[in-house]
């Protein structure tokens, strides 16, 4: 029974995917439907540490990763791939919490932290970036935006605040000096490869710097 949680979780994702196409047939656009499942994957995987185990986590990355890389070049899994920008984010980004996870396993609240980085502030800058006008700048790709780069380093701080009360460290200026780093890292990087190293960037600064 050892292989149950890790085929819950296979079927959960997978179910998540498909509830992601059955929104996109009924008119939902691509960018929120691949947003959620971004929201979701990230968050779910911040809870991978209360049941799976690192073979567990290498396995459903190299498996969704195959998944991924597949549906992408048969051009299926449009609620996912079908969106205006070139981008392999969804493809790296199994690989990016595979790698959190390789390096950040002996630290729970560090691997939870680089999932949950990738959740919720990359996911936030998404939304504000491509709905809000401000300045922007070219990279690989496609562009970023300041009020995009401003949101994610907010809603970073804010998520290195509260680890870091509940870590009991009160490192505030580990939170703002981690979440101004990786806003750096997601500022830089075009093609959807902040996912690839928004999660071990984080986890491995707020190992450091929050004491996570």
């Amino acid at each position: 029974m050892r292989f149950l949680p890790l085929l819950g979780t296979a079927l959960a994702l997978l179910g998540l995917f498909a509830a992601s196409e059955v929104a996109g047939r009924r008119g939902v656009a691509p960018e929120i439907t691949r947003r959620v499942v971004h929201i979701a994957g990230a968050g779910t995987a911040a809870l991978f540490h209360l049941y799976l185990g690192l073979i567990d986590v290498v396995v459903l990355a190299v498996v969704f990763t195959l998944f991924l890389g597949w549906t992408r070049l048969r051009h299926s899994l449009q609620s996912v791939h079908a969106v205006a920008r070139p981008t392999i984010g969804a493809v790296v980004f199994p690989i990016g919490l595979l790698l959190a996870a390789v390096v950040l396993w002996p630290h729970p609240a560090a691997f939870s932290y680089a999932a949950l980085m990738l959740a919720g502030p990359d996911a936030a800058a998404g939304i504000v970036g491509t709905r809000f006008a401000s300045p922007t700048w070219r990279v690989a790709g496609g562009e970023k935006s300041m009020l995009g780069s401003l949101t994610f380093f907010v809603v970073a701080f804010a998520l290195g605040l509260v680890f870091a009360l509940a870590t009991g460290s009160g490192a505030i200026v580990g939170a703002a000096a981690v979440a101004l780093a990786v806003m750096a890292v997601e500022g830089v990087l075009g093609y959807g490869l902040d996912n690839l190293f928004i999660p071990a960037v984080a986890g491995l600064l707020g190992e450091q710097w929050l004491s996570l």
